[in-house]
């Protein structure tokens, strides 16, 4: 049996988060070594907790065994389950766990025979906050984590983070509104939440600045008082009440300013940077964070890429390495950031090709990058599969689908014909980071979590209703391939950016294997398929 070491001898963390978006990292002297995200192998959306096979895959990631592990953190353990897992797949699938044992005390693991030293369930927004803190450039800032279990603020400081004693969730409420809303609207506050705000601005009707009465109390009154007032939007055989996603859309606006509000000055009380963390799964909503960072006293702004219960996992490692064992913080480049680990290699491609010979039409190119911007300029629809596998729900160049983002037609072709969802929902462009300023406003935003008015109106494939986007900038540095594949496109088109969604189809997670992408371009009828050096076609019936 391990028992507890010195500080100075733990090197290997590995850390595990057992809720939806189950996900597991192993941290070696400081430096992500592996990164496995459950529903990426398993095929089923929002998987919790891990399964004997993702820790074998782990471990292979990080040229490590389990008895070179040197502290094991549990994270979310039995304390945060949805009922949406069941709703989604029948069950809460924890049969599929890996088997694991914790000792009374709840001081080591035993995983597979061997027993390490463990901790269990560290505060869950902590470990959200520590994902983005201490992967961000900021020496000191105000970390905050909102989801569905509250708004809780840090304050970070080298390598400490401490929690701010601010109960704010006896106000901070719309965060649970959006999971009413979406459940209402969508039958899933799980997934439902990024559909409200696809269809929050279809329920505008210029009104003024706070257009919800003081005197609503309940999420209840809000309903009826878009029943009122409705604006219904057609949805398959559906009518839904785009006035109800408004009016929450709103409130989540309203508070999210206030809070912002409210930190700002804490920082120069505290002497803390006037530098912003955000995570968590409310973080996701661009629509709230933008304008609520635009006006506070905040200078900068820093997210992790994993807003979601996946990042806690990275959270509790890095909080543990710096914050519990002291380690000095270290620059987190936004390749370590954006990508996972495991790279597969030209044996994982041809095979997949080959299992799916009699389906495919396959060329050799050299230049790929520049035919592909050749492809889609000519309006086809493009899988883009690359490297390693995206951290976080973003598709942020590796696992992406790729099209033109001048055509009035390419967003309701997506969504009815590829993706198959609700044709409000919009979707983002990738720009060269250079040129978005040009475009957006700012430039910066590697992980496609900030939004801003599309200044230009010849893109509107990924212009909402609203007239914004969310928009994804790019670097050569982060991704020589997607850059080089978005200048070609501005090379014959002279403009800058290519639409960037998710390289998937309805109820499917992002593709993670070249087997996955394979199925992708059959399944989704995407047009072409798009690997290093390789242009894969569906084959013409004769």
């Amino acid at each position: 049996m391990r028992t507890e070491l010195p500080a100075a001898s733990v090197r290997n963390i590995l850390s595990i988060n057992f809720n939806h978006d189950g996900a597991a990292v192993l941290l070696s002297e400081g430096r992500m070594a592996g990164f496995v995200t459950t529903e990426r192998y398993s095929r089923r959306k929002k998987h919790p907790g891990l399964r004997a096979d993702d820790l074998a895959e782990l471990l292979d990631q990080a040229g490590l065994v389990l008895s070179d592990v040197d502290h094991v953190l549990l994270c979310n353990l039995h304390n945060m389950d949805s009922p949406d897992i069941a709703l989604l797949h029948g069950s809460d699938l924890k049969e599929t766990w890996l088997e694991f044992w914790v000792d009374q005390r709840q001081a080591r693991v035993d995983i597979d025979g061997t027993r390490l030293p463990c901790t269990v369930n560290p505060q869950h927004h902590l470990l959200h906050a520590a994902a983005s803190f201490y992967t961000s450039p900021f020496d000191s800032a105000v970390s905050v984590a909102i989801d569905p279990l509250g708004c809780r603020a840090f304050l970070g400081r080298g390598t400490k983070l401490y929690p701010l004693r601010r109960d704010f969730d006896t106000w901070f409420n719309a965060n649970v509104g959006y999971c009413y809303v979406a459940e209402r609207m969508f039958g899933s506050s799980i997934v439902g939440a990024g559909k409200v705000m696809g269809l929050a601005p279809y329920g505008a009707r210029g009104e003024p600045e706070d257009p919800v009465p003081a005197t609503i109390k309940s999420f209840d009154e809000l309903a009826a008082l878009a029943d009122r007032d409705p604006v219904p939007v057609k949805v398959g055989d559906r009518e839904l009440n785009a006035r109800l996603a408004y009016y929450v859309q709103r409130g989540l606006d309203a508070q999210m300013l206030a809070l912002f509000g409210e930190l700002g000055p804490i920082t120069a009380r505290n002497r803390i940077g006037r530098n912003l963390c955000l995570s968590g799964g409310t973080s996701l909503n661009v629509v709230a964070t933008e304008p609520a960072f635009e006006a506070s006293e905040f200078e900068r702004v820093h997210f992790h890429p994993a807003c979601g219960d996946d990042g806690t996992a990275i959270g509790a490692a890095l909080w543990y390495w710096h914050h519990v064992l002291g380690h000095p913080r270290r620059q987190h480049h936004n390749t370590e950031l954006m990508y996972a680990v495991r790279r597969y290699s030209a044996g994982a491609e041809e095979r997949a090709l080959r299992e799916f010979a009699s389906e495919l039409s396959v060329e050799t190119v050299d230049d790929y990058t520049g035919r592909t911007a050749a492809l889609i300029a000519d309006g086809a629809v493009v899988g883009w599969f690359e490297g390693a596998g995206e951290i976080g729900p973003r598709a942020l160049g590796h696992r992406s689908i790729l099209a033109d983002p001048r055509s009035p037609t390419m967003r309701d072709r997506l969504n009815r014909e590829i993706k198959l969802r609700e044709h409000f929902r919009p979707f983002a462009p990738a720009v060269l980071n250079e040129r978005a300023t040009e475009w957006f406003g700012f430039a910066d935003s590697p992980f496609m979590l900030r939004a801003a008015p599309v200044r230009k109106p010849t893109v509107p494939a990924v212009t909402h209703v609203d007239g914004t986007a969310r928009l994804q900038t790019v670097r050569r540095e982060d991704n020589p391939a997607y850059y080089d594949v978005i200048a070609a496109f501005e090379a014959r088109t002279g403009v800058p950016l290519l639409l960037n969604t998710s390289l998937n189809t309805k109820g499917e997670p992002i593709a993670e294997t070249p087997r996955d992408a394979v199925r992708t371009l059959l399944d989704a009828g995407l047009d072409h398929l798009v690997l290093p050096h390789t242009i894969i076609s569906r084959r013409r019936r004769a």
